[in-house]
C-alpha cells in the first residue's frame, strides 16, 4: 500500500486498489531517477520520474485528456493531446528547467523503437525545485531522464525520489504521491506531484496531526504548481478523460492546494481500456455512458484518488538538506 495507508489513514468512500499505487492499474509502470549532491549554494536535489504505460504508446496510443486549472507552468505536449486526445510517448516529470532534455530522451527512447517516425509528441510536466537545488545549474540530462524510463517498475516508490526530490507543499517537505480507487472492475489510479501551498493551506485528513503554522508565514508557498497523473483500465473516450482530469482538482482543493496566480496545475489522464492504432480508418470500441452510475464513480475516483495521493506525498516524505543548508519539515506522522 502506500504511505498514507501504511499509515493506517483512511478517506473517502471508495475502496483503494489492490496496491493503493497507479500501478494498480495493468501494465502501468513508474520509474525514478534521483540526482542528489553536492552542499550549500550549489546543492542538486532533483531527479526524472517516468510513468510508462503497457504496449507501445507510438505504434498505437492511448486515449487521453487534459485539463488545465492554472496554466503557469512550462508543460510539453499537451496541446497535441487537447486537439487528438492521444498519447504516444512515456509521461515524464521533472523540475522546470529541464523539460527541454526529458522532451530529448522521449525522442530518443521512441526513435530508438520507430526510426521512420518522422513527428513525436513528447509528454514532459514539470514543478520549479529551485527552493531546495540548484535549478539553475541545470544538472538533468538526457541520460538521467532515459535512466528513469529503464527504471519502470510496477512497485511505486514514493517521497523524495525522482522529480519528487526537491518538491515542498504547504511548508512540508513533499514528494511522489501516488492512490488508487476500485470502482466495479475498473481502477481509477493517480500519481501526485505537490509543489504548492504554505502552511495555513492545508486542511489534513482524520488522523493526520496538523502542523504547527510557521512564523513569521512562509511565502514562497504562495507560489508553486501541482501536477497529476491520472491512469484508467475504463473504456473512456479523450473527451471523459479531460472530464476525469478536472475531478482531480476536487481532490487538490480538499486538501488545501490554493491554485495561485503563479500556479501550474495540470492533470493529465489516460486509458488503457482501448487502442488508437497508427493509420487506422475506423476504431470499434464500447464506451461508458455519460450519465451512467459507472461513470458518477469514477469521477468520484479521480477526486478521492488525487487527495490521497497529495497527502501520501507528505507522509512519506523524509528530511533532506537543500541547497544553503535549508531543511524543510516533515509532516508528523500518526
Amino acid at each position: 500500500m502506500n504511505a498514507f495507508r501504511d499509515a493506517r489513514l483512511s478517506l473517502g468512500q471508495l475502496p483503494p486498489g489492490a496496491g493503493g499505487t497507479l500501478a494498480d492499474v495493468p501494465g502501468v509502470r513508474v520509474g525514478h531517477h534521483t540526482i542528489a549532491h553536492g552542499e550549500g549554494a550549489n546543492a542538486i536535489r532533483t531527479g526524472v520520474t517516468a510513468i510508462l504505460p503497457p504496449g507501445d504508446p507510438y505504434a498505437e496510443p492511448l486515449p487521453a485528456g487534459v485539463f488545465v486549472l492554472h496554466g503557469h507552468g512550462k508543460a510539453l505536449g499537451l496541446w497535441q493531446i487537447l486537439h487528438l486526445g492521444e498519447l504516444e510517448t512515456p509521461i515524464l516529470l521533472t523540475n522546470t528547467l529541464a523539460v527541454p532534455r526529458c522532451a530529448d530522451a522521449l525522442l530518443t527512447w521512441t526513435l530508438a523503437r520507430h526510426p521512420s517516425a518522422r513527428s513525436v509528441n513528447p509528454v514532459v510536466l514539470e514543478c520549479n525545485d529551485g527552493r531546495l537545488s540548484a535549478i539553475e545549474a541545470r544538472p538533468v540530462t538526457e541520460g538521467d531522464a532515459l535512466a528513469a524510463l529503464g527504471a519502470g517498475a510496477e512497485h511505486v516508490e514514493e517521497g523524495c525520489v525522482g522529480a519528487g526530490t526537491g518538491m515542498v507543499a504547504f511548508g512540508l517537505k513533499s514528494g511522489i504521491g501516488t492512490a488508487s480507487r476500485a470502482v466495479g472492475s475498473f481502477t481509477v489510479g493517480a500519481l501526485a506531484l505537490p509543489n504548492m501551498g504554505r502552511r495555513e493551506d492545508l486542511r489534513p485528513p482524520p488522523g493526520l496531526p496538523a502542523p504547527a503554522r510557521a512564523s513569521p508565514p512562509d511565502q514562497q508557498g504562495a507560489t508553486g504548481s501541482l501536477i497529476v497523473v491520472l491512469a484508467t483500465n475504463a473504456p473512456l473516450s479523450p473527451e471523459q478523460l479531460s472530464r476525469l482530469a478536472r475531478r482531480a482538482s476536487l481532490g487538490a482543493a480538499r486538501t488545501g492546494a490554493p491554485a495561485t496566480t503563479e500556479s501550474g496545475d495540470f492533470t493529465v489522464a489516460f486509458s488503457i481500456g482501448w487502442r488508437i492504432p497508427r493509420g487506422v480508418e475506423r476504431i470499434p470500441m464500447e464506451l461508458i455512458a455519460d450519465r451512467s452510475p459507472t461513470m458518477g464513480g469514477l469521477y468520484r475516483a479521480a477526486a478521492e484518488a488525487t487527495e490521497e495521493a497529495i497527502y501520501s506525498a507528505l507522509v512519506a516524505a523524509t528530511p533532506l538538506a537543500g541547497r544553503d543548508g535549508q531543511v524543510v519539515p516533515t509532516v508528523v506522522r500518526p
